[in-house]
């Protein structure tokens, strides 16, 4: 009598449906990854851009910006940004807030939201010699 060596048919479906399931759960965690990864570049990107926005508001030397908002785009790693920056009074009537919102596209989900805050300019010095009565004359 011979013996016979060898796995049987169903030892050999068996072992593929295993491998079929593994290799599923492998393919979605890297899918999962590539997504995290996608969307983690597109917040940074879109945090860039919002950063610039609000600086270039800070930096505006234009008059004090009144309540209400702008809306533009911008260009930065080869892609288009949609902004919208809001202006809103606060308690004190020399600080507005400045909030800027990002997309990737016109009504997709904001990306990015950064909130800052802006000073009213400080009126001028008067001039030398004409400081009011009892106030030091500042050494320039």
């Amino acid at each position: 009598m011979r013996r016979v060596t060898g796995f049987t048919l169903l030892e050999v479906l068996v072992a593929l449906a295993v491998l079929a399931i593994a290799m599923g759960a492998i393919i979605n965690a890297a899918t999962q990854s590539i997504a995290s990864t996608a969307y983690l570049r597109d917040q940074t990107f879109a945090s860039w851009v919002a950063l610039n926005q609000a600086n270039e508001r800070l930096l505006d030397p234009e008059p004090w910006p009144e309540a209400g908002s702008r809306q533009g785009s911008a260009e930065l790693a080869y892609r288009t940004w949609r902004w919208e920056v809001r202006f809103a009074k606060t308690g004190d009537p020399d600080l507005r807030r400045i909030e800027v919102t990002v997309r990737a596209a016109e009504n997709g989900p904001a990306l990015s939201t950064l909130t800052a805050f802006k000073a009213n300019p400080p009126q001028k010095k008067p001039a030398a010699g004409n400081e009011p009565p009892g106030q030091p004359a500042e050494n320039q």
